[in-house]
């Protein structure tokens, strides 16, 4: 072999050898971008966790509420069918009462 032959092959390993380090460090860093969302992803499960006991306490409050709701219609529609007005303000005092002490009790 000549020494412009060996120089061309140490050229070409050279070269070969410039393309393997750069894919790495395309490799490296497209790594290190995925850790990166990886790491936001986990914190938004994170948060999404700690907001869901809240979510849920909301939603237990909200159904309550409803089945008081659905309860006083209840009661009304039989108020206005029995004519029994006057239970009807003995129950909105109660039920005032009842949200006072709700309120005070948060």
């Amino acid at each position: 072999m000549s020494f412009e032959e060996i120089q061309r092959a140490i050229e070409q390993m050279l070269g070969i050898q410039r393309q393997l380090q750069e894919g790495q460090l395309r490799l490296q860093e497209s790594q290190l971008r995925q850790r990166e969302d990886i790491e936001r992803m986990l914190g938004v499960q994170r948060e999404l966790q700690e907001g869901q006991p809240q979510l849920q306490g909301s939603q237990l409050r909200q159904r309550e509420e409803i089945d008081r709701l659905i309860r006083l219609v209840d009661r009304l529609i039989g108020y206005s069918i029995t004519n029994e007005f006057e239970h009807l303000t003995l129950e909105e005092c109660m039920d005032a009462l009842d949200r006072r002490t709700r309120r005070l009790e948060l």
